[in-house]
């Protein structure tokens, strides 16, 4: 089971993608900022891994913090294609109401430090809707990823 992020979609249904990370210092586990499983990138102009910026498409990191596979080849396996639905700890409260739309965010602040996440919708790419409030699930925010 995933520390930070745990599907409810069967995995069987979703398309899954290795791509090199642009800083490969961030798969490192002792990192001052390490990259971490339901974290958000997106594709660089060199097909290469970077956290997301504010409202960007992005896909969820599929990879538990400092896997040595991960951090031997610089490649994250990536949610790719297909909808699904997720429990994640990595997301911003503020605003939330279930139904409402997220989009990507850079500013998520997760055990002190700043993530890439999910955060109530203001503008750029509508990533997906919240399905379950963390009041009502244990701390995590429940929802469906709709980009495919």
């Amino acid at each position: 089971m995933a520390t930070n992020f745990d599907l409810v979609t069967e995995v069987q249904s979703l398309i899954r993608r290795d791509f090199a990370m642009a800083d490969k210092t961030l798969l490192n586990p002792n990192n001052a900022n390490p990259l971490i499983d339901g974290e958000f990138v997106e594709l660089n102009s060199a097909y290469q891994l970077v956290r997301a910026g504010n409202g960007k498409s992005a896909f969820a990191v599929f990879a538990e913090r400092g896997r040595f596979d991960v951090q031997s080849l610089g490649k994250v396996p990536v949610l790719f294609a297909n909808t699904y639905e997720a429990d994640t700890r990595v997301f911003t409260s503020a605003g939330l109401i279930l139904g409402g739309n997220l989009q990507t965010s850079n500013a998520v602040t997760v055990d002190s430090q700043t993530k890439s996440g999910l955060a109530v919708w203001a503008s750029g790419s509508i990533m997906g809707f919240v399905t379950k409030l963390p009041a009502n699930n244990g701390g995590r925010l429940r929802f469906i990823q709709t980009l495919v």
